[in-house]
């Protein structure tokens, strides 16, 4: 029986993949990369013995402290405090007329990290589950990535009607 915590890790994954591939997509696009063409930029990383693009690619990549991560990271909690946010703001509209207060944004928060922290985070569980899901084939990772994404719009959606 698959768990809520491998649900997290699925779009925890989806939201990573998505921005590794959108930096890799940009990497022929984006004109900042013409700085390291530049003579002496190639003569420097030539002395220093390192390729340029491949260690920019690790800095996003990097499963541990990599961007991509971190950025999937913070997805997962914005989508996570958005639906609380969405399900209580609807439930308070509907039984009175004032506004949410700080405090609730507050809980939200700490809800949202307190969920994001164990089921994804904690003791890098997210690994695991991300060497389990890499070996997926085109078809399943492309499902889940339709699902993480209609859930994402939804949850979206459901923040927006709670105003």
């Amino acid at each position: 029986m698959k768990t809520i915590e491998f649900y997290f890790n699925i779009v925890h994954f989806c939201y990573y993949r998505t921005h590794y591939k959108l930096h890799l997509f940009t990497n022929k696009i984006n004109p900042f990369n013409l700085i390291h063409k530049l003579p002496f930029q190639k003569r420097r990383y030539e002395k220093l013995g390192i390729n340029i693009q491949k260690e920019i690619d690790t800095a996003f990549g990097d499963k541990k402290k990599g961007l991509s991560i971190t950025v999937a990271g913070g997805f997962l909690f914005v989508l996570l405090f958005f639906f609380f946010f969405g399900v209580f703001g609807l439930i308070y509209k509907l039984f009175t007329t004032e506004y949410l207060e700080t405090i609730h944004f507050i809980i939200f928060g700490a809800l949202s990290a307190l969920i994001c922290y164990t089921f994804v985070f904690k003791n890098d569980k997210y690994i695991k589950y991300f060497d389990k899901f890499e070996k997926w084939n085109r078809e399943e990772k492309r499902k889940y990535s339709w699902i993480t994404f209609i859930v994402s719009i939804a949850v979206f959606y459901l923040w927006l009607l709670s105003f």
